[in-house]
Order: structure tokens, then sequence, then C-alpha cells
């Protein structure tokens, strides 16, 4: 899914002020970078690709409204970008989704679907509101959505003598595949890799098997790092931009947390930390490292617990 750099301009600049030019600071930690998406309205640089997709809707999309599916962090920028672009807001979530975020994205207008707690009966819905009439988005595979999220590495891109190599979440990819196209299309050559929990290391396992490959079973901490499987355009995505897929411990990611907020002074949660965790764990070392932090919607408890943790 690569970009032009027209592309890549004409999105950017198609951004309200309120969520570009998040800020892009040196760590703490000596030589490492950070990307604060944790400061964008919605606490997640979900809002980027809500917005993307929402302002390139056809005129269908305005009058029956749009669905997406979303384990928190998706669905509270989706509503809040809608709401800004008068466009009705369909959303469905599984029973597991954290409370938290259901209740970001419930203070805006929005009609929430709920559905089993499979993530495949999140795409089952969808299509049933697809059938009724309502535009839907598969934030999977959805070129809008991966072009608001190029955003991140575009502005990125600004700062290339800052960093030698990258890390970035994974989960569906999505975020990955938008910041290594934008990082390429601005000449970036140093190395990129995705970093999973391995409570849910479904890309990493695609990634040995050269294949996409269902997970079974998901055990995460991480709750906007949970999808079972890939797209095989994700996929192949993946493949081509990134350099591999770090896979952390579980019991690292809360490490990362407390160390995030106390040694660098950030709020991020679990999904986001995972980078940091890959540093902790000393598979990269910080000098010449950006972090993309990509979230802070943390539940205060789960966050005080981390913070209290030896």
């Amino acid at each position: 899914m690569a970009f032009s750099t027209s592309e890549l301009e004409t999105a950017h600049a198609l951004l309200p002020d309120a969520i570009k030019n998040t800020p892009l600071v040196r760590g703490r930690t000596p030589g490492l970078t950070l990307k604060l998406e944790t400061l964008q309205p919605t606490g997640s640089y979900k809002i980027r690709a809500a917005w993307t997709a929402l302002v390139n809707l056809g005129a269908s999309g305005r009058d029956n409204g749009v669905a997406l599916s979303s384990s928190g962090n998706f669905a509270g920028a989706f509503t809040w970008a809608a709401e800004r672009l008068n466009v009705p807001a369909h959303l469905v979530f599984t029973p597991s989704v954290s409370g938290l975020k259901v209740g970001m994205a419930e203070e805006y207008p929005c009609q929430i679907h709920r559905c089993e707690d499979r993530y495949e009966a999140r795409y089952e819905v969808l299509e049933q509101l697809s059938e009724s009439g309502i535009l839907t988005i598969d934030h999977r595979s959805d070129r809008n959505v991966h072009l608001g999220h190029a955003t991140i590495g575009w502005e990125c891109g600004e700062h290339l003598q800052s960093f030698e190599r990258v890390l970035v979440p994974v989960s569906t990819g999505g975020l990955a595949i938008g910041v290594a196209s934008a990082l390429r299309a601005r000449g970036f050559e140093g190395e990129i890799w995705g970093v999973q929990p391995s409570g849910n290391d479904t890309a990493a396992r695609s990634w040995q098997a050269d294949r996409p490959v269902q997970n079974p079973s998901v055990a995460t901490c991480c709750d906007a790092l949970t999808a079972t499987s890939l797209p095989q355009a994700a996929f192949d995505e993946l493949k081509r931009l990134l350099d591999g897929i770090l896979v952390v411990d579980e019991a690292t990611i809360p490490k990362a947390v407390k160390h995030l907020a106390l040694n660098e002074g950030v709020v991020a949660e679990p999904g986001a930390a995972v980078g940091m965790a890959a540093l902790l764990e000393k598979q990269k070392r910080p000098d010449g490292t950006l972090l993309i932090l990509s979230g802070r919607n943390i539940e205060p408890t789960l966050l005080s617990e981390y913070l209290s943790s030896t």
C-alpha cells in the first residue's frame, strides 16, 4: 500500500490543527526519541485515521451513517471525528472492550452494536450492518485508514537525523504499514520493527510461517493489540516494509508502562509501551531508536497498580 508524496502531503494538510504535528521529542534516556501520539485529543493515534477515513466519505456514508468495529481507541476517535463532520456513527463492540474506552466513544453521538466476545464476530456484525445500507469501514484494509496512520510517519520524516531505527506496536498492522510507508517515501533507510506482546503474537507467528496464521488463543494486557488474524494484503505489506517483528514478554509490559511514566514523564497504555518493553529486554538499544507511543488510555486503577509494582 505505497503512498505517493502528494497523497501524504494532502492527507496531512487535511488534518485539523488539533490532531496534527504531535511532539517528537528527545527522551530522557540518552539517544531515545519519542513520538507522542499520547497527546492526541482522544488519547490515541487512531484519531488521524478516523478523520482521514471520514473526510473522504461519499454521499451514502453521510446520509446513512458509517460503522466501524474497534477494540476501544478507534471508537473514541471515530465518534470525535464523526460529530465534527456531521456523520452518523455506528460502533461494534465486543463485551471485553475497556469501559474507559467505551465511555470515551459515548461522549459523542453514536449507536452501539454489541457482538459476541470473538474477534471475528466484530466483522460479522459489520457485514450485517452493510447489508442494511450502512457504510462500513474495515480498518484492517481500508486505504484511507492506513493513509491516516501514515501522517505520523510523514511528520517523523521531517526529523530523519534524529533516529536510525523505529519501533511500532503491531496488531492488525495498519499503524506499522502507515508509518513505514511514509518514512520510506521520505527516504528513511534505517530499520523499522513491529513489536507485539507474547500474549498475542499473531503477526510474529505469521512472519515466521511466511503467511497469515490464525492465533487460537489471546491473553494479553494490551487491550489495543488483540487481532487474532491478519488480512493477506496487510501481511504482504508488513513483509515488504518491516525488518521483522519483535515479541516482548507480558511481564515486561507493566514495567515498561512504569518506566515511561517515571523515567520519561509519559503516560502510555500497555499496547503503546511494547516498544519500551523491547528496549528494557535489550532486544534493541535505546540510542538511535524512535518509539511510536500510540496511546495513553489506560484504566486509572491499572496504572496505579503498575506504578506501585516492584
